[in-house]
C-alpha cells in the first residue's frame, strides 16, 4: 500500500473516530495502572508505573549493546518445554511475509530478560488480559493474518477463559503476567514468587491445558534476579519490551488524542528486533483497539510480524 492511500486512510479514520470518540462506549474496568510503580521512564522493559511526561510523538529507548535472542515466527501450540532465562528463544514457522528471522543464538542479556526478537522480525504483545476489548483486537489480527503474544493476568483469566482458549485456538503465543498484576512481586520471597506465578499457569490450563506457556513477564517491568530465575525455573523465559507507547496511561492521554499518541509512538518506534508493549485488557482500551486497526496492516507491509516462539 502507498504511502497516500495509508495516509488518506489514517485521516478518514481519524476523522470518524473523532466523531464516535474511542472510549465512550468502553466498560469501565478498574486500571491495573492507576497506582503505577515508580518505574524510570526511558527504560527499555520497564514502564508502566507512574504516569511518564513526553510528547505526543514520544520516543522509546531500546537497552543498548544487549545481546538478542535468535527468533523466528511461528504460530505453534506445541506443548511447552523446559525452557532457562539464559536461552534464546526458537522456532521456525513463518507469521507474516518478508526476510526471514536470523539463524543465529547469540548470548542471553545479563539480567536474563529478553527486550528484542534477535532478529529483524518484530513481536507486538498485548498485557492485562483477557478483557471486554481482547475479542475485537483477535478479529483484527486474524483479518490480517498476525500472530502475537498475549501476557495475561490470573484473575482476568479466571473471568474469561473462553477469550484465552480463542487466543491458543488462533495461534497466539501465552505469556505468564501474574495473578493480579503485583508490581511488586519481585521483591517479595521465593515461595511468594513462585506460587503466584504457578497459580497463574495453572488457571491459564485450566482453560487451555495443552498450551504451552513459555513466557514471563513482571507487572511494570520491575523485573529481578529471584523473579526471572523462579520463571526460569517454571520453564518460561522472561520478556521485556523496547517501544511503549503507554497506551496503560488514560489519565494524560484519552479519546483521539490517545489513538494519536499510540500511533505515532508505534509508528515512529518500531525497529527491526523490536518488541512492542500495547494492552489488550486492564482499563479502557478502546483507543488502542482503533490505534492498532490503523498500525496492523501499516506495521505488516514494513516487518514481519512474529509471535514470540514456543
Amino acid at each position: 500500500m502507498s504511502r497516500t492511500r495509508l495516509a488518506v486512510g489514517a485521516v478518514i479514520s481519524a476523522a470518524v473516530l473523532a466523531l464516535a470518540g474511542c472510549g465512550s462506549d468502553a466498560p469501565n474496568q478498574t486500571s491495573w495502572h492507576a497506582s503505577g510503580s515508580g518505574s524510570a521512564p526511558g527504560v527499555a522493559g520497564q514502564g508502566g508505573g507512574d504516569p511518564i511526561s513526553h510528547p505526543i510523538a514520544g520516543t522509546s529507548d531500546s537497552a543498548s549493546g544487549q545481546a538478542k535472542p535468535a527468533v523466528s515466527a511461528s504460530a505453534s501450540a506445541s506443548p511447552s518445554a523446559s525452557a532457562s532465562a539464559s536461552a534464546s528463544p526458537s522456532a521456525s514457522a513463518s507469521a507474516s511475509p518478508s526476510a526471514s528471522a536470523s539463524a543465529s543464538s547469540p548470548a542471553a542479556p545479563a539480567d536474563g530478560v529478553w527486550r528484542t526478537t534477535g532478529s529483524d522480525a518484530v513481536a507486538l504483545t498485548f498485557d492485562d488480559g483477557p478483557g471486554p476489548d481482547t475479542p475485537k483486537l483477535l478479529a483484527m489480527l486474524r483479518a490480517q493474518g498476525i500472530k502475537a503474544t498475549f501476557c495475561l493476568i490470573g484473575v482476568n483469566v479466571q473471568e474469561y477463559p473462553q477469550y484465552v482458549q480463542q487466543i491458543v485456538q488462533d495461534g497466539h503465543t501465552l505469556c505468564n503476567h501474574t495473578w493480579k498484576h503485583d508490581e511488586s512481586l519481585g521483591k517479595k520471597s521465593a515461595d511468594t514468587i513462585r506460587n503466584d506465578l504457578q497459580r497463574t499457569n495453572d488457571e491459564i490450563h485450566k482453560a487451555v491445558p495443552d498450551a504451552p506457556i513459555k513466557y514471563f513477564r513482571h507487572p511494570g517491568g520491575n523485573f529481578t534476579p529471584l523473579a526471572v530465575q523462579i520463571a526460569s525455573q517454571l520453564g518460561m523465559t522472561s520478556i521485556g519490551w523496547n517501544v511503549d507507547p503507554s497506551d496503560w496511561n488514560t489519565k494524560k492521554w484519552s479519546g483521539q488524542q490517545m489513538t494519536n499518541h499510540i500511533v505515532s509512538n508505534v509508528r515512529n518506534n518500531t525497529k527491526p528486533g523490536s518488541i512492542v508493549l500495547s494492552h489488550d485488557g486492564g482499563g479502557d482500551r478502546s483507543c488502542t483497539m482503533a490505534a492498532y486497526k490503523t498500525l496492523l496492516p501499516e506495521l505488516k507491509a514494513k516487518f514481519t510480524l512474529i509471535a514470540m516462539p514456543v
